[in-house]
């Protein structure tokens, strides 16, 4: 065991959140910060490139942690793989780096739950404003100065066009901006992306503060517990290359973790539901009945379709076509490389088109792996995106021992109406694929298939294939202080104790209505005002 200096914070997690208040808490508080990473640096090339993205989530990738769920019952019993960012730059260094930040009525929700203490889609936006460098928008919604750049498709195949056009003929309107608070509308996606490269929050928040005296930044350092004295935090305990180290701060201790480990942290130092801490001899410090409570994810529809044509991304990855999308890349930043993969998307309420869209559809030039029977050609995917879950899960501890995972129980469809809604996505889909001009394109549905037909068929298709859209929040939330659910008070301290907080996505109360890796930043920002405001 060794003890290293004390700090004035320890950040655990370099994610999203975490380069975000280590770079606020030096450069505008001169404070000096321990960062704190249990995953490796952020160098590779794959990070940098935006199609490297597919390249990291779907194979062996050190830079992605794989949590298996619990099986899943109203799933037939099917576990589901949640990948999450297990580098510098956490999300923000794998994700597909689509930059959207929800609906005002998200937020709205958000500042109910808080008992009206400013977490407003009003409240927000300055927020998202100043870190956002937006390459083609400024207005009272959106800045073009900030170091997190966000711009249009760098690259944009066949496939995305005939996708947003349409849906305009099946009545959705054409929109140039899904971040201005208004969701509804088909159109193409902006990314955190700058001249064919990915800027992750690493690049945005951290890089400006790595050679600064006062940040001390550790990699591959897994969090095991905060510390305390008495109620308060007053360090952490942390295990690296096979030793215990501890850090002390004179300040305040921030979990920056996510929505699964930063839970994990607080039931590890005995606070949490005591029934379940006493259950894995952990003594209780705080029964707090939430932590590890109100897990929500996005979880998704497809449709997968070939195509009649190389409309998309197949074979591009292989052979010529690969040296010279690589070359192409090297030179001049462009080509299939420079892309997302996800350059059109749409949303939509399909029970009542005039209110809040429910659904995020998507539309990918490949088809989907794990539906295509191992016969991969010339496809398309179309994704339906389930934003507004009614279902809710948990995260819990597997045993004290901090090198196992938690248990993950997303607990998907549970509630009956988010099978009714994804079914009637899945429909629409069919319906979209139909239309022209996408439908000259399309050869044959491979998944769900023509055998599927009945509302029951499609519905076990569902349950076999729905997979996460990567956005797990809520498991230690924000609330009043009356609300015995709530792990956090509005100023996001943990409830019960003192010098400890939580800035990630696991303080949402509930799950916003898109993407949510531009949201965990402001959250982050907006954080450490009211952290240093008191």
């Amino acid at each position: 065991m060794t003890t290293s200096a004390s700090y004035d914070f320890i950040i655990v997690g370099a994610g999203s959140a975490g380069c975000v208040i280590a770079n606020r808490l030096i450069l505008d508080h001169g404070a000096r910060v321990l960062l704190l990473e249990a995953g490796p640096q952020d160098r590779s090339a794959l990070i940098k490139m935006p199609a490297g993205t597919f390249k990291m989530i779907s194979g062996k990738s050190p830079f992605v942690k794989h949590y298996t769920s619990t099986p899943q019952a109203f799933l037939g019993g099917r576990a589901i793989s949640i990948p999450q960012g297990n580098v510098v730059g956490g999300g923000s260094s794998i994700n597909v780096m689509a930059y959207t930040r929800g609906s005002r009525s998200d937020y709205a929700k958000w500042n109910e739950a808080s008992g009206h203490a400013g977490w407003g889609w009003d409240d927000l936006v300055p927020y998202f404003r100043r870190q956002e460098g937006n390459q083609r928008l400024e207005n009272a919604a959106h800045g073009g100065d900030g170091p997190l750049k966000v711009s249009d498709p760098g690259y944009i195949v066949d496939a995305a066009n005939f996708f947003v056009r349409t849906m305009q003929k099946l009545g959705l309107p054409f929109t140039s901006d899904f971040t201005g608070g208004d969701l509804s509308g088909v159109g193409y996606m902006q990314s955190t992306t700058f001249k064919g490269r990915r800027c992750s929050a690493a690049d945005a928040f951290l890089t400006p503060i790595r050679n600064d005296t006062r940040l001390t930044f550790i990699t591959g350092a897994a969090a095991t517990r905060v510390l305390f004295e008495g109620r308060r935090a007053v360090g952490v305990e942390y295990r690296m290359k096979g030793s215990t180290h501890q850090a002390r701060a004179t300040r305040e201790v921030i979990l920056a973790a996510g929505a699964f480990v930063s839970p994990k942290l607080l039931m590890l130092s005995g606070i949490g539901p005591a029934a379940h801490l006493k259950k894995h001899g952990i003594g209780t410090r705080v029964d707090l009945p939430g932590v590890g409570q109100n897990l929500q994810d996005h979880n998704v529809a497809f449709l997968s379709a070939t195509t009649n044509g190389a409309f998309g991304y197949f074979g591009e990855d292989s052979g010529l076509r690969m040296l010279r999308n690589g070359f192409q890349y090297v030179a001049f930043k462009s080509g299939p490389v420079a892309s997302t993969g996800a350059e059109s998307m749409a949303f939509i309420n399909l029970d009542d088109p005039g209110t809040d869209p429910d659904i995020q559809l998507y539309c990918l030039g490949v088809m989907w792996p794990t539906l295509s029977a191992g016969k991969l050609t010339h496809g398309i995917t179309l994704m339906a995106n389930l934003l507004k879950p009614k279902s809710r899960g948990s995260v819990s501890l597997r045993s004290a021992n901090p090198d196992d995972d938690v248990d993950v129980d997303p607990n998907w469809m549970s509630d009956p109406e988010d099978g009714r809604r994804l079914l009637q996505a899945l429909k629409y889909l069919r319906t979209i694929a139909a239309e022209a001009p996408l439908a000259t394109a399309i050869r044959e549905e491979i998944a769900p298939g023509r055998d599927a037909q009945s509302d029951e068929a499609l519905l076990r298709y569902i349950q076999r294939t729905t997979e996460s859209n990567y956005h797990p929040v809520g498991t230690c939330r924000m609330g009043v202080a009356e609300d015995p659910a709530a792990v956090l008070t509005p100023d996001l301290k943990v409830k019960g104790v003192d010098g400890l907080r939580v800035f990630d996505a696991s303080m949402m109360p509930s799950i916003i209505s898109a993407n949510t890796n531009a949201t965990v930043m402001a959250v982050a920002d907006r954080g450490v005002d009211l952290m240093m405001r008191t």
